[in-house]
């Protein structure tokens, strides 16, 4: 197979092409499922915010792209849009009509100082927003620069320590009058402020609202919803999400926009805790900034193994497989390990012969791919296998021998008690032994030195250095 194929193949960045192949396709067989989620999202009223949840590498971003892209090319006269639509009736394409679909990398902003004035400036540097195909009208620029630059004025007149405010107030209430009234006048003017900032980032998204009416009537105008796709908020520094979350209850909680925040919660609520301490209750914390929760299911394994269709062309296809099912795999670390794979393959070696033969083979076709997928899921169980530890060899000798056939193990294990049960216990014996073998005194190595001979093949210790050589680059 043509390695450049292979490569592109493998990729599964949630660029464009890639996205709209995926659709085009169904790849994943997620089509149904993003139609439902447009749809469902659709019928929402918003003030919203949504939780889309997922480990991380399930595709969650993979997934709010493709739905953004349906949403852009409800009107094109593409014959595949054209066909997907017309698993949509009336009504439904009517809705999604009403949706104005902004992206939103939070990651890739973490480094601003605020995140509600970042997300306000990446939807007014949006390209669709600025334009969108098929609507002649656009948005004043001129109107939407003096927008921003009345929020960024605003926001500084914010920039007091709420918790500061709510003391100021306490005190005020408890002395009944101010010796310095100049105190209270700054918590008068913060309030202002907060009410005057709120408003101005409502009329921002009335802003962007109407320039996607057509008609511009009061009708139309309501029916239309922004719908914010905030990705790889698990992925921000702690403090910048923390902000997010808090700028946008406070702020953006406004009549038809959704927020949409596709997490891994478990490491959202870490984040939080790193926040604000261990024991602080993230759960509950989170909470109050969700609506809605939703749960992104897992691709199926057959689904993948489809799109990874290389595994078809590999002779060990079997044992890669059943790694991947090992170890759960997410789509993408799947990715990852065939990117691994293919760098760091090992070969037949035509220069061994007969059990050294077979001795080389059982380690490229079995213990090598294991190693590989071992080092990229778990560091530290990796460096326990390959100094030979009990418990991670007994581990590799009960995955081998629910992985191989009968007529493999004849080859590698002949003459073993033809009795299933014994059959098992007695190979995962000699497994463990072949392991110990290999991974025997490593550091002191002697490639002609042979450590283990059976009626099947023949293991040298040279073999293990090899194949850790051969990782030695390669770190998670």
């Amino acid at each position: 197979m043509d390695a450049s194929k292979i490569w592109k193949k493998d990729i599964i960045e949630a660029q464009d092409r890639n996205i709209l192949s995926a659709l085009q396709k169904d790849s994943f067989q997620r089509n149904r499922l993003t139609i439902n989620f447009i749809r469902q999202l659709s019928n929402a009223q918003g003030p919203l915010s949504v939780s889309l949840d997922g480990p991380w590498g399930s595709g969650k971003t993979f997934f709010v792209k493709e739905a953004k892209m349906l949403i852009d090319n409800i009107d094109s006269e593409d014959a595949f849009w054209k066909k997907l639509r017309a698993d949509l009736n009336g009504e439904d394409l009517a809705r999604i009509h009403d949706i104005i679909p902004v992206y939103y990398d939070a990651w890739q902003n973490d480094n601003d100082t605020d995140p509600i004035l970042s997300i306000l400036y990446s939807i007014a540097e949006n390209e669709e927003i600025k334009e969108r195909a098929g609507i002649p009208k656009k948005i004043d620029r001129e109107k939407m620069k003096a927008a921003l630059e009345n929020i960024l004025c605003l926001a500084v007149d914010v920039g007091i320590n709420p918790l500061a405010s709510k003391v100021l107030k306490g005190i005020k209430s408890f002395v009944g009058s101010w010796t310095r009234p100049e105190l209270f006048n700054a918590y008068e003017k913060q309030q202002k402020a907060n009410k005057s900032l709120r408003s101005a980032i409502e009329e921002f998204f009335v802003d962007i609202r109407e320039s996607y009416c057509l008609t511009e009537t009061e009708q139309e105008l309501n029916q239309k919803k922004i719908i914010i796709f905030i990705d790889e908020l698990d992925r921000c520094r702690p403090d910048f999400a923390v902000r997010l979350l808090e700028r946008i209850k406070h702020y953006a909680n406004l009549t038809n926009v959704i927020f949409v925040m596709s997490t891994n919660l478990n490491e959202l609520q870490y984040m939080i805790r790193n926040v604000y301490g261990e024991g602080f209750n993230a759960a509950r914390y989170l909470d109050r900034f969700f609506d809605i929760h939703m749960i992104l299911p897992e691709i199926q394994d057959d689904v993948i193994f489809a799109y990874f269709n290389i595994f078809s062309n590999m002779k060990n296809e079997i044992v890669l497989r059943a790694i991947v099912r090992y170890f759960k795999m997410s789509l993408r670390e799947i990715s990852r390990y065939i990117k691994w794979y293919r760098m760091v393959e090992l070969d037949e070696n035509p220069r061994f012969t007969g059990k050294l033969f077979n001795g080389w083979c059982f380690c490229v076709y079995y213990v090598f791919p294991y190693m590989i997928a071992l080092k990229l899921i778990n560091l530290s169980r990796y460096q326990l296998f390959v100094s030979g530890d009990s418990q991670e060899v007994a581990r590799f000798a009960s995955f081998i021998t629910d992985t191989m056939s009968d007529t493999t193990i004849d080859i590698f294990f002949p003459d073993k008690d033809n009795k299933s049960e014994r059959k098992k216990e007695n190979l995962i014996k000699e497994i463990k032994t072949v392991l110990t073998a290999l991974w025997h005194d490593n550091n002191v190595l002697d490639a002609d030195d042979e450590i283990y001979q059976s009626d099947g093949m023949e293991i040298r210790r040279s073999f293990g250095h090899d194949m850790m050589k051969q990782l030695s680059l390669i770190a998670n």
